[in-house]
């Protein structure tokens, strides 16, 4: 597929050419200085480049320059900062992965606060887009889904992702043709990481043992997987299960057929930005719906779901004050 704005989903099109700030995070590797490069040119976009530095690798610095340098080539505004990652990963006890996703996402709030309106627009593309539904569905994620187009974070801002439709290879293309220099990340070639050794290890197994660019068919599932969901979720939304404050109530909730009722759960879960949701947390919740069961149970990403008062909500998972403190009592599994 040629790759140019005219071919970007319309969902996309609408927003990138709205007039509102789009905040595009740039990290000078291919797939992002290839948007960086069809954002500048697209009528009505009103682009600022943005760089987070995570300070893990020797070239880092290198690369924020690199970025700034570029952007202002286009002429294109440039914001950059450098995050601890390791730091936050420690001082958390989280992975470098989800400490890097978490000061992202701090930083780009932090940069739409100058920016009224503003959104942000990633480099995602149908290869990562097979990789990550690759992963939930390894993981145990519930049916085989991706990432959307046009989604929201936890944290409010709307995200678009233009590239979804086109390929590793076009984006190479693109960027030999108009001789575009990008930065190569060296991590993507270690095989440390799961992802990175989907791309280089099993997907090109894949692919050889079908004959084709498998990228094209999980595409298309994951299109119509979050056309059920969204379709899904409408149709929940017409059965008035929440309450005014959201949380959704239980003896509605507990008249819908088990399979419909599950749904709803996953739904509401879903909306409340749980990250890696599986089945089996899913699962943990259902059980609590009983009133003769537990009361709460944990969910990824430090929060609880609770039944309380004949509602289900989701909040914040209290802090151990040690390393050798239980849990709440009533809590049933954990993440």
């Amino acid at each position: 597929m040629t790759l140019t704005p005219d071919h970007f989903d319309k969902q996309s099109a609408e927003l990138l050419r709205s007039g509102r700030p789009v905040l595009a995070g740039i990290s000078g590797g291919r797939d992002s200085m290839a948007l960086l490069s069809l954002l500048s040119q697209m009528p009505g976009c009103h682009l600022i480049a943005c760089h987070v530095n995570h300070g893990l690798r020797p070239e880092a610095e290198e690369e924020a320059q690199f970025v700034c340098r570029y952007a202002a080539c286009l002429g294109v505004p440039c914001v950059q900062e450098r995050a601890d990652v390791r730091g936050m990963a420690r001082s958390r006890g989280i992975s470098i992965e989800e400490a890097a996703r978490d000061a992202r996402q701090a930083l780009f709030l932090k940069w739409a606060a100058g920016y009224p309106g503003a959104f942000v627009a990633l480099a995602h593309h149908r290869n990562d887009q097979q990789e990550t539904a690759l992963l939930h569905l390894c993981r145990g994620a519930s049916g085989i889904h991706g990432m959307s187009p046009v989604s929201t974070w936890a944290n409010g801002l709307t995200v678009v992702r233009p590239l979804l439709d086109f390929s590793r290879k076009d984006i190479t293309a693109y960027l030999e043709h108009r001789h575009i220099p990008w930065r190569e990340d060296s991590s993507n070639q270690s095989a440390e990481y799961t992802r990175n050794a989907l791309r280089h290890e099993v997907i090109p197994r894949l692919d050889t043992l079908f004959q084709r660019d498998t990228s094209l068919s999980f595409s298309r599932a994951c299109r119509i997987e979050n056309q059920i969901r969204t379709a899904l979720s409408q149709a929940l939304d017409s059965m008035n299960l929440a309450d005014p404050q959201g949380r959704l109530f239980l003896p509605k909730v507990n008249q819908l057929p088990a399979e419909l009722r599950q749904c709803a759960v996953h739904d509401y879960l879903r909306r409340q930005h749980i990250p890696d949701l599986t089945e089996d947390a899913v699962l943990r919740v259902m059980s609590i719906l009983d009133t003769d069961g537990p009361s709460r149970t944990s969910l990824p990403g430090g929060k609880l779901a609770v039944r309380k008062e004949k509602r289900l909500m989701v909040t914040d998972a209290p802090c151990p004050i040690n390393k050798g403190e239980q849990p709440p009592a009533g809590t049933a599994g954990g993440i």
